[in-house]
């Protein structure tokens, strides 16, 4: 496979602040962003316009996941509030402290919603009554990022000591703790089989880690000149996307870990400041959110070999 043609399609602005998160929506031509200016805004990817204005709240927006089945949303701050989003009403209707720092990511699991934060601790939470069900503190620093693998029981998080553990999903028991990175762990991403897990970070290493063979280390590799914020696969999970402080965008083949593209501000309009976080909307439509307070939407098109 070989990426032959990167488009940018739509180039979304009106936040006041960096983005950080972004989430898919109700309808699938929508999607929402969260930024440092506290907006939550909704988007539509066919008409390219203005954004809308779902909720403001007081502090920056760091994480967002939507609950397709019971249409909410959910905003991590940078308070540690966790903010319920009502979609049908278009309102807040709970606003949680859930953790004594930020939220940085929020997962959902059948009916469990996994939140991890600032403080170190990462916890789970039943759907709909949000009661805290597991409330694990395996470190005092920052837990950053989580990922799921429903293929094979596990959810991996990645922590700023440097660590990614990976748990039970069953029961949330600590199954494994890996010396990942030399320093904090920004991104974890499961293979769609789930045998590998991705990770990346502070310390501009993009790794690879073998599941079914007690995570052995596979891939290493210097893939920026500056942080990795984030790793996401496309849907069909043959392309993933990596996105970084160097302002870069890096489309990658999942087999053999190919890279196959950069996307740049001098090659291809890219963003002019740090890129913090992707979202694929399918197979060949990327979204990605900046530091310099826009979004955009990239066509990646592939051939096969």
């Amino acid at each position: 496979m070989r990426v032959i043609n990167i488009t940018k399609v739509a180039h979304f602005s009106g936040h006041n602040g960096p983005i950080y998160s972004l989430s898919p929506a109700i309808q699938s031509n929508e999607f929402y962003s969260g930024g440092n200016d506290g907006y939550v805004v909704l988007w539509n990817t066919e008409t390219k316009g203005d954004g809308k204005l779902l909720v403001q709240v007081n502090r920056p927006v760091y994480s967002l996941c939507f609950d397709r089945e019971s249409e909410l949303l959910f905003c991590g701050a940078a308070s540690g509030n966790l903010h319920v989003v009502d979609l049908v009403a278009g309102k807040e209707i709970r606003n949680i402290e859930a953790h004594t720092l930020g939220i940085f990511d929020i997962k959902i699991h059948n009916n469990e919603l996994i939140t991890c934060g600032g403080d170190g601790a990462v916890k789970v939470w039943s759907l709909p009554d949000l009661k805290l069900l597991h409330h694990h503190q395996e470190s005092t620093k920052s837990a950053r990022c989580i990922d799921i693998s429903t293929s094979q029981n596990i959810m991996a998080v990645g922590f700023s000591d440097h660590k990614i553990r990976v748990y039970q999903l069953s029961d949330f028991t600590l199954l494994n703790t890996l010396d990942a990175h030399t320093n904090s762990v920004f991104t974890v991403a499961f293979t769609k089989d789930g045998k590998e897990l991705l990770s990346g970070g502070r310390d501009v290493m993009l790794r690879s880690w073998l599941v079914s063979n007690n995570y052995n280390l596979d891939v290493d590799v210097a893939a920026h000149n500056l942080h990795i914020n984030h790793i996401a696969f496309n849907p069909s999970g043959k392309l993933f996307a990596t996105v970084s402080m160097d302002k870069t965008i890096k489309i990658w083949a999942t087999e053999k870990f190919q890279l196959l593209k950069v996307i740049d501000k001098a090659k291809t309009d890219g963003h002019l400041s740090s890129v913090n976080k992707c979202h694929w909307v399918d197979d060949e439509t990327l979204l990605t959110g900046s530091d310099d307070r826009t979004i955009m939407m990239w066509k990646v098109e592939t051939e096969k070999m």
